[in-house]
């Protein structure tokens, strides 16, 4: 049997997409908006899930392997797509069942996975106000499973969020997302950050492993957040990239996407380091 050979250089914005990329499985139907989610997408499309179908929050859908598009609608997205539809389509498809994975940023997550991407404050009077849902709140009520991937800080981890747009365990209460008609067996299953990733047990986000390859410990993780969080009986080490994943990532993403030249106000992709909101 072959050694995996773990890479040594790498960063935490490397660790966040190769975890992310390692929860698609083959034959995923996947849906990714912008940033990091799209990253993890193509990443596990080129190589551990080459039968995962890629859903483009736009309605974009890529059966076959594709290069890293520079947004998410443009031409990069569309050639030799094997379906152009539309947004209402695609969140059709989730209410149905027939997505298995959904990817989302947030601007705030709270302990039972409740994110916030609506406003910052009094939702009449906030101290900032985003663009709102898109379609994070269809992702996180129908896909069967949604990953959620951002740079973790104190401010954003909360105790409860300022506004819930997209629903998580909503109170942590058994039952309470079908109680209020969403499907059975959906919600977030896992939030990987730049320090650690989190799975959920009784509905509550635990820490499950900390990047320690990126030069994290727990004691960084908890100052991060903004409440008592659970730990993992099996707390472990994150498992680092290895180099071919790694390899990967590099010469099929970051330099595709330098390739294009940065966007207006846009950050370098290995600096950018944080999720975009799907």
């Amino acid at each position: 049997m072959t050694q995996t050979k773990y890479a040594t250089d790498y960063n935490a914005t490397e660790q966040m997409v190769i975890s992310a990329a390692r929860e698609i499985k083959d034959n995923d139907i996947v849906y990714v908006g912008v940033g990091l989610p799209m990253q993890a997408g193509v990443l596990a499309k080129n190589n551990h899930a080459p039968n995962s179908v890629i859903v483009i929050e736009n309605g974009i859908v890529r059966a076959s392997r594709f290069p890293i598009p520079r947004a998410t609608d443009n031409l990069h997205s569309q050639s030799y797509a094997e379906q152009l539809s539309g947004l209402f389509y695609v969140m059709n498809l989730a209410q149905a069942g027939h997505v298995t994975t959904g990817f989302l940023g947030a601007g705030q997550i709270d302990r039972y996975g409740n994110c916030n991407d609506t406003a910052v404050g009094d939702y009449r009077n906030p101290v900032h106000r985003w663009q709102g849902s898109g379609g994070g709140n269809d992702v996180m009520s129908f896909c069967g499973r949604t990953i959620i991937i951002l740079e973790q800080s104190k401010r954003r981890f909360l105790e409860k969020v300022d506004f819930n747009t997209c629903p998580g365990y909503l109170d942590g209460k058994p039952g309470r997302r079908e109680e209020i008609g969403l499907p059975p067996n959906t919600g977030p299953v896992v939030v990987i950050t730049n320090l650690a990733t989190y799975t959920f047990e009784d509905r509550e986000m635990t820490v499950k492993s900390v990047h320690a390859g990126c030069g994290v410990d727990l004691d960084q993780v908890k100052a991060e957040l903004s409440w008592d969080v659970k730990v993992a009986s099996d707390l472990a080490d994150t498992e680092p990239p290895t180099e071919e994943e790694l390899s990967i990532y590099r010469g099929k993403i970051v330099a595709v996407l330098r390739a294009y030249g940065p966007r207006p106000g846009a950050a370098p992709p290995l600096a950018q380091g944080q999720a975009n909101r799907s």
